[in-house]
């Protein structure tokens, strides 16, 4: 608008200056257009980026990025981060005006809300000139990128809270189906073992995959079932460090974890130890909300759940899920379980009608928990485990 304003006036005074044949008034035409024609330009030198070292979410991270401009004009720079970075000391926007050189230094603080990987690469450069008629606005791209993992509640340093019930989770057994120990029991058909069990002799022999089984030790395998369907957006946060709590507290007395993530078709073979915590928080960082049923889900981990019988805790929103024929389908196949119904400000009676006829229908074959989402997860794991 202020462009065209001044390219009225010189065209105004020029023509008036025409008819009046006035030499100034020709003359003073031509400010406008020189006003206009005031260059603007910054060259930007990133110098360093740097931040804090982070974990786990809630951590804070400090973020420090200094340039050095050379140029002309007014300089607006904007360091772009998502919605689930919350800052809470400085600001990631900064303005200034530039004749010459200038070292700049953009610094703040955040909290972290999500796990994840993170790419925060776009540095956003908005250049005007001094009466702002032109702008130049470009992003640069900074090397700066990093992953943060779920949050985990240590079930030792939690237990505060006293109940005079069993705790819904029990010891579990040792592993029928577990680690392969070094005494030879028999010569069987493959059944989803690992390639090294297979006995290439006895294959050929017969014309079938034959394997050799041995002796298990170790304890029961536990597989999560961790839905993560669009209706358990709202939670997702609790869901994930609910499940990196469980899976720590079972990797810590040496069970076997399995893991398949509902909605994202994503599976984690059982395996024990610390190495597959890492990976289950690996997956539980990147999780994002998709679209599965639970029975197709059971249906494609059903040849898994058949050779390691584990002791299966599904964790969902009953009154969306609906969860009764899931745990039927378990019953079938001889397995136990245990259903964690997150529960998160239920809105109606008529929700609630729903999630007390689910939850009847599951405790004639199975326990269901509800933990609530709208406190802090310690309590639910004092309750289940301590």
């Amino acid at each position: 608008m202020l462009v065209r304003d001044m390219i009225k006036v010189a065209m105004f005074l020029t023509i008036v200056g025409l008819i009046s044949t006035s030499r100034e008034v020709v003359s003073s035409a031509l400010i406008p257009l020189i006003i206009l024609a005031v260059p603007h330009f910054a060259k930007v030198r990133v110098c360093k980026v740097s931040r804090s070292y982070v974990e786990f979410v809630g951590d804070l991270m400090d973020i420090k990025i200094s340039l050095k401009f050379v140029g002309f004009g007014i300089v607006k720079i904007e360091h772009v981060i998502p919605d689930s970075l919350e800052i809470v000391e400085g600001s990631n926007v900064s303005s200034f005006f530039i004749l010459g050189w200038r070292n700049v230094e953009l610094r703040y603080k955040v909290e972290i809300k999500k796990a994840g990987l993170y790419r925060l690469k776009d540095l956003k450069i908005d250049v005007r000139n001094p009466l702002n008629t032109w702008r130049n606005i470009r992003t640069l791209d900074l090397d700066f990128e990093f992953e943060v993992k779920p949050k985990v509640r240590r079930v030792i340093r939690i237990r505060t809270e006293r109940t005079k019930a069993k705790s819904p989770i029990p010891d579990i057994d040792v592993s029928k189906i577990g680690s392969p120990g070094t005494e030879f029991r028999e010569i069987r058909d493959y059944n989803y073992e690992p390639m090294k069990f297979i006995n290439w002799k006895a294959t050929a022999r017969t014309g079938s995959l034959k394997v050799n089984v041995y002796e298990v030790e170790g304890k029961k395998t536990v597989w999560f079932f961790v839905d993560a369907n669009v209706y358990m957006e709202r939670v997702l946060d609790f869901l994930i460090t609910l499940t990196a709590s469980l899976s720590y507290y079972f990797a810590q007395r040496g069970h076997k974890i399995g893991m398949y993530i509902v909605g994202l078709r994503e599976l984690l073979y059982p395996d024990v130890g610390f190495k597959q915590f890492g990976r289950i928080l690996e997956s539980l960082s990147r999780i994002e909300c998709g679209e599965e049923g639970l029975n197709s889900a059971l249906e494609l981990c059903k040849p898994y759940l058949l050779t390691y019988k584990p002791y299966v805790i599904l964790i969902t929103r009953i009154e969306y899920s609906k969860p009764i024929d899931f745990r039927l389908k378990l019953a079938k196949m001889g397995l136990k379980g245990l259903i964690l119904n997150i529960k998160k400000e239920f809105g109606s009676e008529v929700s609630r009608g729903v999630i007390e006829v689910v939850r009847r229908g599951i405790r004639r074959k199975v326990m269901s928990v509800d933990v609530d989402a709208d406190k802090d997860v310690s309590l639910a794991l004092a309750r289940l485990i301590g």
